[in-house]
C-alpha cells in the first residue's frame, strides 16, 4: 500500500494554506529540565486548534496530517534548542496507510532543517484506537521501529485502556486530564493514577500528567512518583515561540 495524499482538497472548506504552531513545555520536575515542547497547531492569525480541525474531513485528512508534521518540525528547527528536549507532534495514525512512505517527507523535512529525527515524539490519542485498533497498533509499532518516541495521549479516556497499552507498550503515556484535575482532593483518582504509575515504572514507560492547573495537584502527583508534567500551572502555549518556565522542584 502507498500513502494516499490528495493533491487538492475536494471539501467545501479546505484547511488554511498557512499553519502556525504554539509551543507548550512538558517539564521534568525531578531532573529540573524541559522534557519536551509540544507543538500545537494554530491558524495563520493564531486561530485555535478547534477552528482548524473543524475544516478537516476524509478528503483532506492525509494532507492535513502531513502538513502538520512537516510544519511542526520546521518551526521546532527555528525555535528549539538542545535544552528544549523532544519535539512532541500530534499525529493521526488513522490517516497513515504505510508509515515508512508517509513519514518519508517528515524525515526529509527534519534532515533539511537540521533537526535530529531522534528528538521527535509522536503523540497519538487513545480515541484514534477506537476506530481501528489493529491498524493503530501496527502504526505505533512501526513508529517505534523507525526510532521515534511514541506517546499515547489522553490515556484513560477511551475504551481501549489497558488492552491498547498491552498491545502497543508505548514509550510514554499522557494521563487524561480527567484523572489528574482535582487529584489532590480525590482518593479514587489517586488510587487509579498511583497504580498506573507503578505499572509504568515496572515496564519502563514514562508518565506525563497533563492539564495541571493547581499546585496541590502537582504535589499530589509527585508523591505518586510522577515526574513529568504539562499544564497552565507551568506555562501556557505561546504562538511561534518556545517557553522555558521556572521549574518547580518535585514533591
Amino acid at each position: 500500500m502507498t500513502c494516499s495524499v490528495p493533491t487538492a482538497c475536494t471539501c467545501a472548506r479546505p484547511f488554511p494554506a498557512e499553519l502556525k504552531f504554539a509551543f507548550q513545555p512538558i517539564i521534568d520536575a525531578r531532573a529540573q529540565t524541559v522534557f519536551a515542547q509540544e507543538a500545537l497547531v494554530r491558524g495563520a492569525d493564531g486561530e485555535g486548534a478547534g477552528a482548524i480541525l473543524a475544516l478537516v474531513d476524509k478528503a483532506n485528512l492525509h494532507a492535513f496530517d502531513r502538513k502538520c508534521r512537516i510544519g511542526a518540525v520546521k518551526a521546532a528547527a527555528r525555535l528549539m534548542g538542545p535544552q528544549d528536549g523532544l519535539l512532541s507532534v500530534n499525529t493521526l495514525p488513522n490517516s497513515v496507510y504505510d508509515p515508512e512512505t508517509c513519514l518519508r517527507t517528515t524525515i526529509a523535512a527534519a534532515e533539511a532543517a537540521g533537526f535530529p529525527v531522534e528528538r521527535i515524539m509522536f503523540e497519538m490519542t487513545e480515541h484514534e484506537a477506537i476506530i481501528d485498533l489493529d491498524h493503530f497498533v501496527t502504526i505505533v509499532k512501526s513508529y517505534k521501529d523507525m526510532g521515534f518516541t511514541t506517546a499515547i495521549d489522553d490515556f484513560g479516556a477511551g475504551s481501549s485502556g489497558l488492552t491498547l497499552f498491552a498491545r502497543v507498550l508505548p514509550d510514554v503515556i499522557k494521563i487524561d486530564r480527567a484523572l489528574v484535575d482535582g487529584i489532590a482532593d480525590n482518593e479514587v483518582q489517586r488510587a487509579i493514577v498511583g497504580n498506573l504509575a507503578e505499572l509504568c515504572a515496572k515496564l519502563s514507560v514514562k508518565v506525563i500528567a497533563e492539564g495541571i492547573e493547581r499546585r496541590q495537584d502537582f504535589e499530589a502527583l509527585g508523591e505518586l512518583g510522577i515526574a513529568l508534567f504539562q499544564g497552565y500551572y507551568f506555562a501556557r502555549p505561546v504562538l511561534e515561540s518556545v517557553v522555558r518556565p521556572a521549574l518547580p522542584a518535585a514533591a
